[in-house]
């Protein structure tokens, strides 16, 4: 495989494995946690990007596998996630008021206060949305995510690797900051009840069909 065709061939499939279903519940059911909605998709690039990229070179270098069980575990937990994110969606779609993490700026810098109704409690510095961040670090160990890594590990050499790498994770986080502004701007021009209860109930049945899956491989 060529440098040039490594490039390729990581785009293409960091732009598709970026719209996998799971990928793009998990998102829906979290852009509205953040003023800005792009944030909330590249952050879950990073952080779903990061562990592809160390796990897949060191496996280059090693020439190891990442195990299944491994795999089937972040499967689930992943799964769980998304059943626990589109439930909180629904709830908010009903009206219920959920503790949530507002942002707001103050010159240069943003804070992040954890809020109850009109009650802010406590702030921190943040430059990424932390909950799509942590959620796209365990997508990268999960399913495709293991995929992208056996791909990887199977290079015949550093070289490679690292193109396809390199873009994969430029697409991925390119891809998924685009769907989360396109889904933060339709919430801004109406429906909102309507498509936080669509995003509930995609994340709440991926995630549950996820969890069965896996759960029925041990059976």
């Amino acid at each position: 495989m060529a440098l040039a065709s490594a490039l390729v061939a990581g785009g293409v499939i960091g732009i598709r494995h970026a719209l996998e279903a799971d990928h793009l519940a998990a998102v829906a059911t979290m852009v509205e946690d953040d003023g800005r909605p792009s944030i909330v998709g590249a952050s879950w690039g990073v952080g779903h990007s990061i562990p592809i990229v160390v796990v897949g070179l060191l496996f280059v270098a090693l020439g190891v596998r990442l195990p299944e069980s491994v795999t089937h575990f972040f499967e689930v937990t992943v799964g769980a996630i998304l059943v626990v994110l589109g439930t909180r969606m629904l709830l908010r779609a009903a009206g219920v008021s959920l503790p949530t993490l507002r942002n707001h700026d103050h010159g240069a810098q943003t804070h992040r206060h954890l809020s109850l109704g009109s009650v802010a409690l406590g702030t921190k510095h943040t430059h990424v949305h932390d909950e799509s961040f942590a959620v796209g670090v365990l997508h990268g160990f999960a399913g495709s995510g293991a995929l992208v890594i056996a791909m990887v590990s199977a290079a015949p050499g550093m070289g490679q690797a690292v193109a396809f790498l390199t873009a994969f994770s430029l697409l991925t986080v390119a891809t998924m900051a685009t769907v989360s502004t396109l889904w933060g701007r339709s919430m801004d021009v109406g429906g909102t009840r309507l498509l936080r209860a669509t995003a509930g109930v995609v994340g709440v049945v991926v995630g549950g069909l996820l969890v069965v899956e896996q759960v029925g491989l041990f059976v």
